[in-house]
């Protein structure tokens, strides 16, 4: 049995700063979601109101996936106006609480149908994710008798026993999965409390198998469907159910559970991750959008709530091996998925609920790959009573900056691994470190540390490295792709440079091309190519990259079409005008 605790973990709240493109993330979704007091009190009124109980929908996710997110941001930011607010909203949100243990936003008489359990999960994980942080004792104590009663109700009402509605019956949708997913917070909870009653809970949810008339965990052992196979394949709900399946493994050291659950996200990666790093090609199923992902999608494609669902498996992942595919596999998805979702020019994005252009959410919910655009639909939407309305993919982003931040570097208690090269500072027991370099248009990094005590130092070299060099105080020495380099610092000051030399170079699926320049992937949109024919143009006509300076892009390329010039900008900064319905963009070009 192998010791299936995590290696690794994230460094000191507030330990690191980073500038750039990092620093840009985090203020607007500072300004735009985690600072907006209304925003918070008008989730936490959902609760009060018991809106969902009219419609059966998932208003009462709101809250709680955003807490979990201002939580991780929190980790990085170490800041005490974002902490105020949110233990502000913490104790408003406490106050709904009924007398019975219930935080819902539906009523008695219609519960556990459609969301509401799947919105129980996310009070419970971000009531956990708060009490982590939380510096009040006071607090804490309250926060966990609140979420034992909460977690108490649902046992009283949920399980296999007489008059028990099963797991899988308490929601109509997708057969029960969604439902199901509170099986990681459940874990989360017995790991807190150490209360055996909320671990033979999540076993109970273990051995139903996740879904109505199925088992997802019978699927992945006889190995015999792939994901898109399965009796229902909603990509964001069956990956966290999955990511219970991990947590529980790890609490129970359950070696089948762990090798199912690894198994699992290995075949969502070679069977439906993208080259933007993201899963579900048409509309949010898994759909083999691997091979698919070349194709344009009768709806949308590749929802934001998946990128953050996928960030946030290959966060544990990472933390729990150290192994570099994992980051570079997260980087893809943080450098092009998640950054470009994020709505930093608040471009207007359609409604299907009313037929209208409502007002743009911090974040779009969907990412297009062939000769679509942004903004197609709001995720998740719903209109609360006040007349404000929101989105679940809107929700859920602020949790896929976090991570992306607290990732870069992470530490064991002889190890650091710095796996990405973002400019700032860190400020640690003994060492501080500062990152410069124009790690993305030149793959060039250059790092200073003053050390007064030994460490290993680890740093990441990405899969599309090529033939990287690396210099320690002067000494040169190679670097290999997909693996980290390590050395030795001791008291002292240090000064790392390191060439990555990457070029662009191509990638091809079902007779389609597409470009990326290290992890960065190209695309071409129609505000920078207005007279170019997307459907026509040929990749074997294209020649001659150069880079360029262009306004609003990390990084942008003039290439050759023939006798036609052509513009690719890196895919975060492509189609950002949403609410312009000719700003097509496309990463797959025509062989």
């Amino acid at each position: 049995m192998k010791d299936m605790r995590y290696k690794y973990r994230f460094l000191e709240n507030g330990a690191m700063k980073y500038e750039g493109i990092m620093g840009k993330m985090f203020s607007f979704v500072n300004e735009e979601q985690l600072l907006n007091v209304s925003l918070w009190k008008s989730f936490v009124n959902v609760f009060n109101t018991k809106e969902d109980g009219e419609d059966l929908r998932w208003r009462g996710e709101y809250w709680g996936k955003m807490m979990r997110g201002a939580c991780l941001c929190y980790k990085y930011e170490n800041d005490e106006k974002l902490y105020s607010i949110l233990k502000a909203t913490v104790e408003d949100m406490l106050k709904t609480q009924e007398d019975n243990g219930r935080f819902s936003t539906y009523y008695l008489e219609n519960e556990f149908q459609s969301w509401d359990m799947w919105s129980r999960k996310y009070i419970l994980t971000s009531l956990l994710h708060f009490y982590d942080i939380c510096r009040e004792n006071d607090l804490k104590v309250r926060i966990l008798e609140a979420v034992r009663k909460h977690a108490d109700y649902i046992l009283e009402h949920v399980g296999n026993e007489k008059g028990k509605k099963k797991i899988t019956e308490t929601s109509h949708w997708w057969l029960g999965v969604n439902s199901s997913s509170i099986l990681e917070p459940f874990v989360n909870l017995y790991e807190v409390t150490n209360d055996k009653k909320y671990l033979d809970f999540a076993k109970y949810i273990i051995d139903e198998g996740g879904i109505q008339n199925g088992n997802l965990i019978d699927c992945v052992r006889n190995d015999e469907l792939k994901p898109y196979e399965y009796p229902e394949n909603k990509a964001y709900e069956t990956m966290s159910f999955f990511e219970g399946v991990l947590e529980y493994s790890l609490v129970t050291d359950n070696q089948e559970l762990f090798d199912i659950a690894l198994k699992f996200f290995e075949m969502v990666y070679e069977e439906e991750v993208s080259i933007t790093g993201n899963a579900g090609a048409e509309d949010e199923i898994f759909n083999h959008g691997a091979l698919k992902q070349t194709e344009k999608p009768t709806r949308f494609m590749q929802e934001t709530c998946v990128t953050v669902t996928w960030i946030r498996i290959l966060s544990k992942l990472l933390l729990l091996t150290g192994d570099v595919k994992y980051y570079d596999r997260l980087e893809i998805s943080q450098r092009n998925a998640m950054l470009g979702s994020i709505n930093f020019d608040h471009q207007k994005a359609y409604g299907s609920e009313r037929n209208e252009y409502l007002e743009g959410l911090p974040f779009d919910s969907y990412s297009p790959l062939y000769n679509s655009r942004r903004g197609l639909s709001t995720g998740g939407l719903n209109y609360m009573k006040d007349g404000s309305h929101y989105g679940c993919c809107a929700c859920i982003g602020s949790a896929g900056i976090g991570l992306c931040a607290l990732d870069t570097i992470i530490e064991d208690d002889t190890t650091l691994l710095i796996n990405d090269y973002y400019e700032g500072k860190i400020s640690l027991d003994g060492i501080n470190i500062s990152i410069t370099g124009d790690y993305l248009r030149d793959g060039l990094a250059h790092i200073e540390i003053e050390s007064s005590r030994n460490k290993t130092l680890k740093l990441r070299i990405g899969e599309w490295a090529n033939k990287a060099l690396i210099r320690i105080n002067g000494n040169e020495m190679k670097g290999k792709s997909s693996s980290y380099f390590s050395t030795n610092i001791k008291k002292g000051k240090y000064t790392i440079d390191i060439d990555f030399n990457w070029g662009i170079v191509s990638a091809e699926i079902n007779n389609k091309i597409a470009y990326m320049y290290g992890p960065i992937v190209l695309a071409l949109d129609k505000e920078s190519n207005q007279d170019l024919d997307f459907d026509s143009l040929k990749a074997s006509d294209i020649h001659s990259f150069e880079q360029i300076e262009l306004k609003d892009s990390q990084i942008a390329f003039k290439a050759r079409a023939k006798d036609k010039e052509i513009i690719f900008k890196d895919y975060a900064s492509s189609g950002k005008h949403w609410d312009n319905p000719d700003d097509i963009m496309t990463v797959w070009i025509n062989k």
